[in-house]
Order: structure tokens, then C-alpha cells, then sequence
């Protein structure tokens, strides 16, 4: 007896095959289609455009100080909005370059508001353009990175139930040759996310193991960035550097911790905060520590608060003509939350709307996919030796018509001798029943 899977649009009850048949309701809407014989994915629908020009991203120039102090701002509105939303007294981290990342691979394929809103999340008025080129040069600079272990890697699953090839293929070349995007069709079954995961697991150096816990039935695609960073201090702590001592924690409890002592020659300060830095090898990144002037604030409230224009003026403050003694915990722990209140807050909704959301560059029409969820995950580990992170954010993009749980269903050929009844259907008792043994 033939199995066929099915696929049922509950909102106007419809079945239709998955595969073919459903790539056509993703780019056609909720509407009834024949049924079709091809056992392969349709070729891609030319009709399928993105609103960037995806020739002129490589040829855009920008004003690089403009950009970074954009980023800067992005950075800490991004940060000061997630520890409104997800702060409390415990830790917070997150990188803003791997969301960044993750969700210009979204605005690669948007149109009109949505790509706006994604563009001046990040660069407020600078055009997609700008932005597309900024992140990738962006993530050269972290590949190309001397003396230090730091990457930034991208990849992509596409369901092949729901999609086929029903994805813009300018689109996907884009997102393999600017963001070193790995792209992969897949069946989107119980396997999907262990596959995800250890495509995490191995990007982030084996210090993030899961992100991805299950998928919706709706889910078209889903959109992975993963950085990595492992560096030693430029100069080392010594024994003498490093002894035991307490911690006062944001509850005003205590803990023993081990402190890191440091003789540097940068120093910040303003009516906020003060800080040092302490470089890495190769001296491109450093580890940078905002110290709050008011000890009676948790550094939660306190950065909840510290606008980009406050960080503008901290960096600027710095000063070489002191030694500056310094102290600092080891410390590592791992932080995630869901990202879309968050971005929604900050001005970033259409996407998230499957009303609103216009993403018809990466595939099908407006309306038909959205974002329905922005996974962040970070890891954090400071020690003698020196710093290990990693972060990924994880886009899973939905089909807006919701499908129903896929399942099976037994095809009935009535191509030889049967039986039938006219019933009633509250008491199912025959009014008529008959054979049919010839026609």
C-alpha cells in the first residue's frame, strides 16, 4: 500500500504534498494546486529577486570612522536593551558582532521596511549597501586575525520539504561568497538539529555544544553564526600576579575567587566609570574593564545605563602618564536568551511579523516567511593564561501559513469491487448500502 506524506494549511484546511507541492504554497500563498509527478525540487523561480544589488555590495565604500562609531553605538544600545529585557544579577555577555552577522544574512534578502529597519539597527541611515559591506569586511578582519585563534563562520539549512530549490540562487551565491556561508538543503527531520548543533559544536571551538533543541514544523530555514576567539595576554601573569581573595558579588554576598594583578599604562576615566585595558598577543584585541564609580550599583543596572555616547566619551578619556596597578577575577560562565523582544524594542519588528515581514529575497513572496525566533548563546572563560569566548545566533525562519503536524495518510484505489453505504453521520446507521462489482 503507497505512503505519501501530506501537508495541511490550516488555515484554509488545504492538503498538499509536501516537497514540490509545498515549495508551491511557500511562493504561491495558501491555495489548492493539481498534483504533480516530480519527485525533484522545481528550479528556481526567476521571479525571485533581492532589493540589494548584490554586484555593487563589493564596489560600496564607506567612511570606515563613521561606520565603526556606528557599530559602537549598535553595540551598546544592543547591550543596554538586553540587560533591561534578560539582566537581573546575573552575568551578561553577548556579542553584537555575531547577531550582527547572523541577521545581515536575513537583510541580504529583505525588501522595503523590513530591510530599513535591519539596515538602521546597525548603521542608522547609511543604506544597506553600507552595511552589507561593513559586516563583510568585518568578518575578514576577525579571519585574518594575527597571533590569536579568532573566527567567524556562517551557515545556512534550508528545508527541502518546504522549500526545494525555492530559494533565490543569487541569494545563496551572495551568502557563500560574502559571508563564507555554508548552505545546505536538508530533509528538516529528527536529525536536524543534532546536525546543527555539531556544525555549532565544532565552529565555536567545543565551548558551545547546543543552541538548537528542536524545530517547528513551519520552520523554512535556518540561519547559524558562530565565532570563535582564543588568546593569550600579551604579557603573562606570573605566579607573584596571582593570589586568593574575596569577591562581593551583587547581593552583597561573598565568594573566594582568584585575582589576576597587573601592572598596565592606559587609563580611563570619567564621571562614570574607570578602566584599563590589557592586550593580547599581536596587540589587535585587548580586554578592556569599565569599572563603575558608584559601588553601590550591580554592573547590570549599571550598563543598562551606559549609552553609546557614555562609551564614546570613556574610550576618548584614555591617559598613558600613570602606572596603573589593576586586579581581576578568573571567571567563566555561559549566557543565552531569546533576542526577539530585544530587537523588537529596539526598532527592529517587521521581520518578526508574519504580517509585516518581507523577506521575499531569500524566497517566495512577501508575507510568505518570517522570523520567528533569534536564539543568542555566549561562553566566557578569563584566566592567567588568557581569554577564550564564543557566541552563535541562531535565525530560524517560518513559513507565515502555519502547517499542521506532517503525517501520513493511505491511498484508497477503487479500481476493482467494493462496497459503499449513504449513513447517517450522527449515528453512522445506512440509509442505503450497495456493491459495486462492475461499472
Amino acid at each position: 500500500m503507497e505512503v505519501v506524506e501530506m501537508q495541511i494549511c490550516s488555515k484554509k484546511d488545504l492538503k498538499i504534498m509536501t516537497g514540490v507541492m509545498a515549495a508551491s504554497l511557500l511562493l504561491g500563498g495558501c491555495s489548492s494546486v493539481a498534483p504533480s509527478k516530480e519527485t525533484e525540487p522545481i528550479t528556481n523561480d526567476p521571479s525571485i529577486k533581492a532589493e540589494i544589488n548584490f554586484r555593487d555590495v563589493e564596489k560600496t565604500d564607506y567612511d570606515q570612522d563613521k561606520m565603526d562609531q556606528e557599530y559602537r553605538r549598535y553595540c551598546f544600545e544592543l547591550f543596554s536593551q538586553t540587560l533591561r529585557d534578560h539582566g537581573s544579577d546575573k552575568n551578561v555577555m553577548i556579542s553584537p558582532a555575531s547577531i550582527m552577522m547572523a541577521l545581515d544574512m536575513v537583510a541580504a534578502g529583505a525588501k522595503g521596511e523590513s530591510l530599513e529597519q535591519l539596515t538602521n539597527l546597525f548603521a542608522a541611515g547609511q543604506g544597506p549597501l553600507t552595511q552589507q559591506a561593513y559586516a563583510a569586511d568585518l568578518m575578514d578582519k576577525i579571519n585574518s586575525a594575527k597571533d590569536i585563534e579568532f573566527s567567524c563562520a556562517n551557515a545556512v539549512w534550508a528545508n527541502r520539504k518546504l522549500l526545494g530549490n525555492k530559494v533565490n540562487t543569487d541569494y545563496v551565491d551572495y551568502i557563500q561568497d560574502t559571508f563564507l556561508s555554508e548552505y545546505t538543503l536538508d530533509e528538516f527531520d529528527e536529525t536536524t538539529p543534532g546536525k546543527i548543533n555539531s556544525w555549532i559544536y565544532e565552529h565555536t571551538d567545543h565551548m558551545i555544544e547546543q543552541a538548537v533543541s528542536d524545530l517547528d514544523p513551519a520552520t523554512v530555514m535556518v540561519l547559524v553564526n558562530a565565532i570563535a576567539f582564543d588568546a593569550k595576554w600579551e604579557t603573562g601573569y606570573e605566579d607573584f600576579q596571582i593570589n586568593e581573595g574575596e569577591f562581593r558579588k551583587a547581593d552583597g554576598s561573598t565568594e573566594d575567587v582568584t585575582y589576576l594583578h597587573d601592572v598596565t599604562s592606559a587609563y580611563y576615566v570619567t564621571d562614570k566609570a574607570t578602566g584599563f585595558i590589557k592586550a593580547y598577543e599581536g596587540g589587535e584585541y585587548g580586554f578592556l574593564v569599565i569599572l563603575p564609580n558608584d559601588e553601590s550599583m550591580s554592573a547590570n543596572e549599571f550598563a543598562a545605563n551606559f549609552t553609546a555616547e557614555d562609551y564614546e566619551k570613556f574610550i576618548n578619556s584614555v591617559s598613558y602618564q600613570y602606572e596603573v596597578h589593576s586586579k581581576m577575577p578568573e571567571f567563566k560562565y555561559d549566557f543565552e536568551f531569546i533576542a526577539n523582544g530585544t530587537l523588537q524594542n529596539l526598532g527592529c519588528t517587521d521581520i518578526f511579523d508574519p504580517g509585516a515581514a518581507d523577506l521575499s529575497g531569500i524566497a517566495g513572496q512577501r508575507g510568505d516567511i518570517y522570523v520567528s525566533k533569534v536564539i543568542h548563546k555566549t561562553h566566557i572563560e578569563v584566566d592567567s593564561r588568557g581569554t577564550k569566548a564564543a557566541a552563535v545566533t541562531v535565525v530560524s525562519c517560518d513559513l507565515a501559513c502555519e502547517p499542521a503536524i506532517v503525517k501520513p495518510f493511505q491511498t484508497v484505489n477503487c479500481d476493482r469491487p467494493y462496497v459503499y453505504a449513504i449513513v447517517d453521520m450522527e449515528t453512522m446507521a445506512p440509509v442505503f448500502v450497495g456493491t459495486v462489482n462492475e461499472v
